[in-house]
């Protein structure tokens, strides 16, 4: 079957977006770690300017019809560059313009980058930091199968306390959940967040979906979602900044079982 003209201008937008991000636009790395294991799980890739600024600030000179495109060429240029310095363990991708119209070309394209990379499909995860966006309840369902049978996992992203959410983690059923970091920032001393994630994490452990805390910045948090929430997994500058093309390390050591 021949490809359409749509899809003909797409991929020429896609490649031209591809080729822009090379030339002024890198990405920076930062880990998540493991206390388990005592370990970096992985690393999220993060969009950043030629000047180094932040995503937000890149993504507002992007034409709003062509930013699933643009979305889409960040994921290709994230994992080339992630393969280029070498990154190691699980591989976090954005997914931040994915709706149900866009999806087999998100899944599809960033499929192939993995394969033209020789990146595992397994070690990547793709994070949607909006459930609303994925669709109705069938619709939802259908990113995740998708995903999965791609070979790569699906996370929540930004994840709070809502009767809405909750609902629509239930039907996605992704293998991760990150709390939004509104939750997390000064958890120690907040009663009322301490009790919204118990709830959460309660109901992912109850539907097999790990837990990720984010925006971790004080030793204090890591302790009480650590001792108290049961929180294995963590991502926060307390741990390491994001750092451009380079997969900064964390000095484990500290929280190796004596």
């Amino acid at each position: 079957m021949y490809a359409s003209t749509a899809e003909f201008d797409n991929n020429a937008v896609l490649n031209d977006y591809t080729n822009l991000i090379g030339v002024g636009i890198q990405f920076a790395f930062q880990p998540l770690v493991d206390l388990s294991q005592a370990r970096i799980a992985g690393y999220e890739a993060l969009v950043r300017g030629h000047d180094g600024q932040a995503a937000g600030a890149v993504i507002a000179g992007v034409r709003p019809e062509n930013l699933a495109l643009f979305d889409q060429a960040c994921r290709s240029r994230a994992l080339q560059d992630a393969a280029r310095i070498g990154v190691r363990g699980d591989l976090f991708l954005n997914c931040t313009e994915v709706t149900p119209s866009n999806l087999a070309m998100a899944i599809d394209k960033t499929q192939m980058e993995t394969e033209a990379q020789d990146v595992a499909a397994n070690r990547i995860v793709l994070e949607f930091s909006s459930l609303e966006r994925l669709g109705n309840p069938r619709q939802l369902a259908t990113v995740r199968q998708r995903a999965n049978a791609a070979g790569f996992r699906v996370l929540a992203d930004n994840f709070g306390l809502g009767e809405a959410g909750l609902k629509r983690l239930v039907v996605f059923q992704p293998e991760y959940v990150k709390l939004d970091r509104e939750l997390c920032g000064n958890i120690d001393r907040s009663q009322r967040r301490q009790a919204m994630v118990l709830g959460i994490v309660a109901t992912c452990r109850s539907l097999g979906i790990d837990v990720i805390a984010s925006g971790i910045e004080r030793a204090e948090e890591v302790e009480w979602l650590h001792e108290q929430a049961g929180i294995e997994r963590f991502q926060g500058y307390f741990f390491a900044r994001p750092q451009l093309m380079a997969a900064p390390s964390v000095d484990m050591g500290m929280f190796e079982p004596a």
